[in-house]
């Protein structure tokens, strides 16, 4: 009888501890995500109208959530950017797209940092990062996340010889672009080598609002020794220029 005593005190010892933690681990979750920061969360919306729901965004710094479309595969033009807004959470935003959206491309949403705490939206207002250097920023359809190689949206510096893959390259220096005239065919990718002493940001004319060819844009300075690199699959006379110093300008001519 002592044994079985012992036996029953032990199994319900056992049980205990499992309930504990079976009741602990919501909580656990809960304090998780209660020091989270930089969380977004989109209500898939698989048919575009003419707005985008924003369902809950926690900031650790003031900025805005902008909307932008994706070409291709490629991060293209900004449709529309919300009201300012200040660190903490936020629920139920709604962002009009106005006429400016066709509904033909997909979009993203993402969330940007007030560079200037000015409390308006301009070019110096960069995508937030997480700790991790993460982008954060989810598709309108889905709802899910979206790789911040697409916000980079560059690629790896490739070999001349990588896969038969045709690369040029245009170095960036404190002079301007070198050289500033390129012809390619189609399916060449440029790369543009920073070996300035300041930052660069490659971008398609028009300035600012890169709308020629607006996949073909850095989105983004990139420092000394960076490399930025754009495949050109569409034929034509495309002209760019550093969106930093606009007067260094440049043009690639597809064939």
């Amino acid at each position: 009888m002592k044994w079985i005593f012992i036996a029953l005190i032990f199994i319900s010892i056992i049980a205990l501890l499992v309930l504990v933690k079976s009741d602990s681990q919501p909580i656990l979750m809960f304090t998780s995500e209660s020091k989270e920061t930089n969380l977004l969360v989109v209500i898939p919306q698989s048919v575009l109208e003419s707005k985008v729901v924003v369902e809950r965004v926690k900031l650790s710094n003031p900025g805005f959530l902008v909307v932008r479309s994706v070409e291709n595969g490629r991060l293209s033009q900004i449709i529309e950017v919300s009201s300012y807004l200040t660190a903490g959470e936020h629920k139920n935003i709604t962002i009009d797209l106005g006429d400016f959206y066709d509904g033909a491309t997909d979009l993203v949403v993402a969330v940007y940092k007030d560079a200037e705490n000015d409390r308006l939206f301009n070019d110096l207002d960069q995508p937030m990062l997480t700790k991790n250097n993460t982008i954060i920023a989810r598709y309108v359809k889905t709802g899910k996340e979206v790789s911040s190689e697409l916000f980079t949206n560059t690629e790896n510096p490739l070999p001349h010889t990588m896969g038969g893959v045709k690369i040029k390259t245009v170095r960036y220096t404190n002079q301007g672009f070198v050289p500033t005239q390129l012809a390619v065919s189609v399916g060449t990718a440029v790369q543009f080598v920073n070996e300035s002493d300041t930052a660069m940001w490659v971008a398609s004319n028009d300035h600012p609002g890169h709308t020629n060819l607006p996949t073909f844009d850095q989105f983004s300075s990139s420092e000394k020794n960076s490399t930025y690199t754009y495949t050109f699959d569409q034929k034509g006379m495309w002209s760019f220029h550093d969106h930093l110093q606009p007067t260094f300008v440049g043009v690639v001519e597809v064939q």
